[in-house]
């Protein structure tokens, strides 16, 4: 064998223009067959059948009839024995009927749906009806409007007619929760609650500094962002620190006054990635402290709101100022905040 075996080159002989077409009708013939399930089960059929005889094809296939069979076998051995042969043809009628719509109502729907983009077949037969009974002319039925619609592709409203268009504002996004030992006080996460008593909902909001864990809780009438944007207004006007970032995830209740209300303060707004609550870890740990400590223990008082905000309003100053956050080595948030100077430094 020579050295350079590995190195030699091999072409193809150019095909002349008839050579082309059979190679090409070969190639169509070899990819309809491929594709057609019902093809490749009549060629095994015809391949037991020669291999086997009728016997064989009724032991392996008991539902195929010998009519059947030799149906295959004629059509596959009638045209030299070529794969496409076996590919079921067609079952159109060669002759179908006709539309029988008269052309001016096609016009008259025409012109209607010019007119009206939106108006279905339902309305339009009444007005089809009434040229009818006024002209004279035989009426049609509404299946054959809304085929007569779809033959003469009489569609004209845009896809984006008659639909409210959201304005899409560029959101910059946190993926991972922040850490507290590597963030300077003033960042907030805020949060929404929905809580069933009784038959009835009712609605928090709920927001923490993740650094001194100075917390905020308060009952609404509905999470919507006026009511977030009045939260927002206390929190800034109770907090310790200066702040100037808030995070949240993709509520209602965080867009239009709320957003105008952290834009006027001039504080960054951070969003958290849809389905992904583990980015606001703190603020779900406080709305679990908030009903294992409080709620559950006073949910009786929803039905009288002026007492349970009470009873909120002396939980809230016992959770920043009395009671002992591990997290902050059993000093309460305004204990940690006193403690570490941050009332001179922030």
């Amino acid at each position: 064998m020579p050295a350079d075996i590995h190195h030699q080159v091999y072409t193809f002989p150019k095909l002349s223009s008839s050579g082309y077409r059979i190679f090409m009708t070969t190639l169509k013939t070899a990819l309809g067959f491929g594709t057609s399930d019902k093809a490749r089960l009549r060629f095994h059929l015809l391949e037991v059948f020669y291999q086997s005889g009728w016997r064989g094809v009724r032991l392996a296939f008991p539902g195929v009839s010998r009519a059947t069979l030799y149906r295959f076998k004629k059509a596959y051995e009638a045209l030299g024995r070529r794969l496409n042969s076996l590919v079921p043809k067609s079952t159109r009628p060669p002759r179908t009927r006709s539309p029988g719509t008269a052309l001016v109502l096609v016009s008259l729907i025409r012109k209607l749906r010019e007119s009206y983009p939106r108006m279905g077949k339902s309305k339009l037969k009444l007005f089809i009806d009434e040229f009818c009974c006024r002209t004279g002319t035989e009426t049609i039925s509404e299946a054959s409007i809304g085929r007569t619609i779809k033959r003469f592709h009489l569609f004209f409203a845009s896809s984006g007619q008659g639909k409210r268009k959201r304005r899409k504002t560029k959101r910059q996004r946190i993926r991972l929760c922040p850490q507290a030992g590597k963030t300077r006080p003033g960042y907030l996460q805020v949060d929404g609650i929905k809580f069933f008593y009784l038959d009835k909902y009712y609605y928090f909001l709920t927001a923490v500094d993740i650094v001194s864990k100075q917390a905020w809780v308060r009952l609404i009438p509905r999470l919507n962002s006026y009511f977030a944007k009045e939260f927002l207004r206390e929190v800034l006007e109770t907090s310790y620190f200066r702040v100037h970032t808030i995070q949240t995830d993709n509520g209602s209740e965080f867009k239009r006054y709320f957003e105008k209300a952290v834009q006027e303060a001039r504080i960054k707004h951070l969003f958290s990635y849809p389905k992904h609550p583990k980015t606001n870890g703190y603020v779900e740990r406080i709305n679990w402290t908030f009903q294992d400590e409080f709620l559950f223990s006073f949910e009786d008082l929803l039905l009288h709101p002026d007492d349970f905000n009470k009873e909120l309003k002396d939980w809230m100053i016992y959770y920043n100022q009395k009671r002992p956050h591990q997290s902050l080595n059993y000093l309460t948030p305004y204990q940690y905040y006193q403690k570490e100077g941050l009332s001179q430094k922030y």
